[in-house]
């Protein structure tokens, strides 16, 4: 099973978590609190504060990375996922997107 630590403070990602939780129908995902989870040297409380880590088959994938490999599991998303997909355009934007939102989040830490 994958697992994805999620800022538990921060109430858009409480929302996105609730949402995306809602649409696994097979459940592969299992969903850990940020405060729940015990660090390490692969993931610092930092890391864990900053943005969304999963963990799925002995890969750590964070950001834009880690929401691409959830929404490509989820069939809802299925028609669009492509979009994702495409080499370099893709991982430029929807990393430059995805700082962008955890910049303007607004989180009690």
């Amino acid at each position: 099973m994958n697992k994805v630590i999620y800022d538990n403070n921060c109430s858009l990602c409480i929302k996105i978590k609730t949402s995306i939780k809602s649409l696994d129908y097979f459940c592969l995902f299992k969903w850990i609190p940020s405060s729940c989870y015990k660090t390490d040297k692969l993931i610092t409380k930092e890391m864990l504060d900053s943005t969304i880590v999963l963990i799925a088959k002995n890969k750590i994938l964070t950001e834009f990375r880690a929401c691409r490999y959830i929404l490509s599991r989820i069939p809802i998303f299925f028609p669009v996922i492509f979009l994702l997909y495409i080499p370099f355009f893709s991982n430029f934007f929807g990393t430059k997107l995805y700082k962008f939102i955890a910049r303007k989040r607004r989180c009690y830490n």
